[in-house]
């Protein structure tokens, strides 16, 4: 196996990229038939990398991967996509493309230099993702820090047999700073990993029409201004055979598990588990939508999908909301900081969401709700972007579930920290709703469940 040990030189002028020189010890590599390019302690200003197949690019301890502040240093890609709010993505700092055997690893950073695409900027709408992997089979990333992104942290699309192991995420320079995107990938696995993102720390989607299967997630902590663990929003494809568990929130400002499928795909045979959520709104979210979008040229807008033989056991959370009332951003209605708390499990009218089970599961909701609320009725929106407060303050201060069919609740146990007048669940258009062992708060305060450890 070759090894190419690089080490940064130094220029007078602040301009001069370093990545050339990275490029041709990479394809140097591949020629010989593999190895790895080793990057020593400094800092390498770079644009675009692109792996190439059998290589590992190595970072040793105080090595820096520091990205241009300029657009035209990222070309864009033959693998480009349109993301869920209308851009077009898929500039990176490291890219792999159709690549085999491909690894980052080491003790170094990767910094994406967000900073430089601001909002408003010209750059900022075709701002450059920090590491993307497409239609990559045999991928590892471990061990590295990945921070500052302008836009997406890590992406993974199209992939096969991927490992994400112990590496730290921060990224919360810009908007849209997702964490971990595995986007239509098979035979993922991401383990021990800490996330601090500005937007969704761990989001599985699905854009393209293969599926996204065969995911685990797990021990990773997880620090968020906006969703904990996602599946969706963008669901085109089906999402299947997942397993997150053994997970801390820290913190999950717009809801910490979400399950979304809002474009026609069929999420099922999803199980998370052992999540301990420290301070995070809406503690479970599922939807299915019919907001019918497509991401690919020539796709064909599908109706709403499935979302099926879900499984949510040994879930501890505590519910925050925000200090006051917010105005919802598409319709410009307010928001009363309430719509924030509570578990939320919505089909269609004609499309029920369908075996569900909550499984030992212990929370402690905000409350707060008023006699009023109870006459409440939560829009379908088909087409909205599928948020939980969008949907406005519930009927029920614990859960309100809708459009179902098949729905166990198991050992249960809630409460609610402000009296509540609201009833503590209410079903709507629900068929066999099953409850064992629960319980729900009867005066509105949480120290009557205390003892129940919530």
């Amino acid at each position: 196996m070759k090894e190419i040990r690089l080490t940064t030189y130094r220029h007078e002028s602040k301009t001069t990229l370093e990545s050339p020189a990275i490029q041709a010890a990479l394809h140097a590599c591949a020629a010989a038939g593999g190895g790895r390019v080793t990057l020593t302690a400094g800092t390498y200003r770079c644009g675009t990398l692109y792996l190439c197949d059998a290589v590992t690019l190595h970072l040793e301890a105080g090595a820096v991967i520091m990205g241009s502040g300029k657009l035209a240093d990222y070309p864009p890609p033959a693998t480009g996509f349109t993301d869920a709010i209308g851009d077009v993505r898929g500039r990176a700092l490291i890219v792999a493309e159709k690549a085999a055997h491909v690894a980052i690893t080491g003790e170094g950073v990767i910094d994406g230099n967000g900073g430089a695409f601001p909002i408003g900027s010209p750059g900022h709408k075709l701002r450059p993702f920090l590491c993307r992997m497409a239609y990559s089979r045999n991928v590892r990333i471990e061990g590295v820090t990945l921070r500052a992104a302008a836009a997406w942290t890590l992406h993974l699309l199209g992939c096969e047999d991927v490992l994400v192991a112990g590496i730290k995420i921060d990224s919360r320079i810009n908007e849209n700073n997702d964490g971990i995107d595995v986007d239509s990938s098979r035979r993922v696995t991401i383990r021990d990993c800490e996330i601090l993102s500005d937007d969704d720390a761990i989001c599985l989607k699905a854009t393209l029409p293969e599926p996204c299967e065969d995911v685990e997630v797990s021990d990773c902590t997880l620090v968020t201004e906006c969703s904990g663990l996602k599946l969706g929003t963008e669901s085109y494809g089906d999402i299947r055979r997942i397993r997150m568990h053994d997970c801390r929130i820290r913190y999950a400002a717009t809801g910490a598990i979400k399950l979304l499928t809002s474009d026609g795909g069929v999420f099922e045979d999803v199980e998370i588990s052992d999540i301990v959520i420290e301070r995070g709104t809406a503690p479970i979210f599922l939807r299915l939508g019919g907001r019918g979008r497509v991401y690919v040229p020539g796709a064909q807008r599908k109706g709403p999908g499935r979302l099926r033989r879900i499984r949510l056991a040994r879930i501890k959370s505590d519910v925050f909301v925000p200090p006051k009332d917010i105005v919802q951003p598409f319709t410009r209605e307010t928001m009363p900081a309430r719509a924030f708390s509570g578990i939320l499990i919505t089909g269609l009218p004609g499309h029920c969401i369908e075996d569900v089970t909550l499984e030992d599961v212990e929370i402690a909701f905000a409350g707060g709700g008023f006699p009023e609320d109870v006459r409440n009725e939560p829009p379908e929106q088909p087409e909205m972007y599928p948020e939980h407060f969008y949907f406005g303050a519930l009927p029920a201060a614990c859960a309100y579930v809708r459009h179902a069919r098949g729905v166990t609740l198991r050992r249960v146990v809630a409460c609610v920290k402000a009296a509540d007048a609201r009833p503590a669940l209410v079903c709507e258009d629900v068929e066999g709703c099953l409850q064992e062992d629960c319980a729900w708060p009867n005066s509105g305060h949480c120290e009557e469940n205390r003892s129940a450890g919530v």
